[in-house]
């Protein structure tokens, strides 16, 4: 009985020292965030894409975004990287939210103060650094058949991708629509376009274009386009992305019943998309245009517009609005075509 007494004398001492360790050692393999109302986080710091926040992955959240106004101090437990706007980088230990700025310490303990309008990422992408290579896209498909009162098949397709570096840029998109109903062909289309861009700076690019088009109830055989081109990158992050350019092009029109033709125009693109819900839902809006210089009633107006809906591990479900304006279509066909889509793709 003594013995059983003092066995649990020793463990009821040896308990709150064991559990002690446990919590310190949880907590030296995790970052922590002290808000300014005094309560803790403990995680893991993500990618920043924006200079106003933390993207703090926990284990009970899940990636949450912390602000860096309700900060009060910021400690990590590797030193993690620091982009500035400025493009220069700093190593940084922990941080606090002080009146003066954002107060930095690096693991020797060197300490800096800057705003944090200064910060341009935490633990930036490699590529970001001028370091390897950033690929992403997304491919889509819709696939539609029909056996009844009459025998209807619809196969469309569509992908984009972007091959990113710090100071290049190569982009691809293509689509291709057939249908056909009761053995009769009565939709037959595609397009592919391919651009490079040279970043001067974080914002400002000039580059090249090159794209075709073809549509056979268009009387469209193939409609050749290229051309330089100069453009503004106004966001580039996960949560949101902006892209425009402009430029002129030299146009080739070759059609199957029609005159064929070739003119200089004004061709343009806007790329757009953000996160409605983070990792949710993401509302997206890209088009292209060309005008031609000498006959303003020939113009060709490409727009898609929809929601992607990401469902698990990169696949995706999207609705989408196409629409598609030829002004130089001949007379007796439509000019203008708009396309209901419900696609299922993959994304990275």
């Amino acid at each position: 009985m003594g013995l059983s007494k003092g066995y649990e004398g020793r463990l009821t001492l040896l308990l709150p020292g064991f559990i002690a360790l446990l919590l310190a050692g949880f907590s030296a393999n995790a970052d922590e965030i002290i808000m300014k109302d005094g309560s803790r986080l403990l995680g893991k710091v993500v990618n920043e894409n924006s200079g106003d926040a933390i993207n703090f992955e926990t284990s009970y959240a899940g990636v949450i975004k912390v602000k860096w106004a309700e900060v009060s101090e910021l400690i990590v437990d590797e030193p993690v990287t620091v982009l500035l706007e400025s493009g220069e980088t700093r190593k940084m230990k922990s941080a606090k939210n002080t009146e003066t700025g954002l107060q930095s310490s690096s693991e020797s303990g060197v300490v800096e103060t800057f705003s944090v309008g200064e910060v341009a990422q935490i633990n930036p992408e490699p590529w970001r650094l001028g370091e390897g290579l950033n690929w992403s896209g997304n491919v889509n498909v819709v696939l539609k058949r029909e056996r009844g009162n009459s025998d209807k098949d619809e196969y469309d397709a569509d992908f984009a991708t972007t091959f990113r570096r710090l100071e290049n840029r190569l982009k691809f998109y293509g689509d291709y629509d057939r249908e056909e109903s009761n053995g009769d062909l009565t939709d037959d289309d595609w397009r592919l376009n391919g651009r490079y861009d040279r970043f001067v700076n974080k914002k400002f690019y000039y580059g090249g274009t090159l794209g075709l088009e073809h549509d056979r109830f268009a009387d469209l055989r193939l409609r050749t386009m290229v051309g330089p081109l100069v453009g503004y990158e106004f966001y580039e992050s996960q949560a949101m992305n902006l892209d425009a350019a402009v430029g002129p092009l030299w146009v080739k029109e070759d059609f199957y019943a029609a005159e064929n033709d070739d003119y200089m125009g004004l061709g343009w693109m806007i790329d757009f998309d953000r996160f409605l819900i983070p990792d949710r839902v993401q509302f997206y809006h890209r088009q292209n245009g060309l005008l031609q210089f000498d006959d303003t009633d020939n113009l060709v107006w490409n727009a898609w517009t929809g929601f992607r809906f990401p469902i698990y591990a990169g696949i995706v479900a999207t609705t989408e609005v196409k629409i598609e304006y030829d002004g130089g279509t001949p007379v007796g066909l439509d000019d203008t075509e708009t396309t209901y889509n419900i696609k299922l793709g993959y994304q990275w």
